[in-house]
């Protein structure tokens, strides 16, 4: 049983969980050799295995990459090189090169040093908000 869903999951270009599956198969398996133990008890220890391993894995992968959402605020944040005024006009520093830019906030003046968010571009100028207070 170990085996075949072993080559199931090589088989297969996506993970579909079959790899703990089969970790927990073979490792039942191995134990059942070694010591015999009942039916229900083997079902448990497959099931534990199994389980604990996807979770672990779908934990490490949420860290390990981060949410669409987090990893588009950071691409589409930039810094201020020059003052702007409400609705007016200056640089920016974006992807580490610098921009001419244009804010579309017609109350709110940005300093030099502060982070702004990159909502568009207009042919060589972007388009930018003051980040939001958190």
């Amino acid at each position: 049983m170990a085996g075949l869903l072993l080559a199931i999951e090589l088989a297969q270009p996506s993970f579909d969980g079959l790899l703990f599956a089969a970790l927990g198969a073979l490792l039942v398996s191995i134990i059942t050799a070694i010591t015999p133990i009942g039916l229900i008890l083997q079902l448990i220890l497959f099931l534990l295995i199994t389980a604990t391993g996807t979770l672990w894995l779908t934990r490490w992968s949420s860290r390990r990459n981060p949410s669409p959402e987090k990893l588009r605020l950071r691409e589409d944040v930039a810094e201020v090189l020059t003052p702007i005024a409400a609705g007016g006009d200056g640089r920016v520093r974006w992807h580490g090169q610098s921009w001419a830019a244009s804010s579309i906030d017609l109350e709110t003046k940005i300093d030099a040093g502060d982070q702004v968010v990159v909502m568009g571009r207009e042919g060589n100028k972007l388009q930018i908000l003051p980040m939001p207070q958190r």
